[in-house]
């Protein structure tokens, strides 16, 4: 079963300080902790540091939805634990 991450931000003068991937580490090792076999987390073409972050990471591009929020272009990315 996958555990989806739903959002996750740092305020503008909090970035670069190495907190998403803190954030993405501590979601990690609580997904492993409680059994998930992959995370999930949807994002917008356009987030590009964001891409980067999750990319490095370990996510990969995944062909699930959703595709579209509101307009809004998405695509899902995933990482096997």
């Amino acid at each position: 079963e996958a555990l989806y991450i739903r959002g996750m931000a740092a305020l503008p003068l909090a970035r670069g300080q190495g907190i998403g991937e803190l954030l993405l580490k501590h979601v990690e090792s609580f997904a492993r902790e409680h059994g998930h076999e992959r995370l999930t987390l949807s994002t917008t073409p356009f987030l590009d540091r964001a891409i980067r972050l999750y990319e490095r990471a370990g996510f990969l591009r995944s062909d699930d939805g959703p595709h579209d929020l509101f307009g809004t272009p998405l695509f899902t990315m995933a990482k096997v634990l």
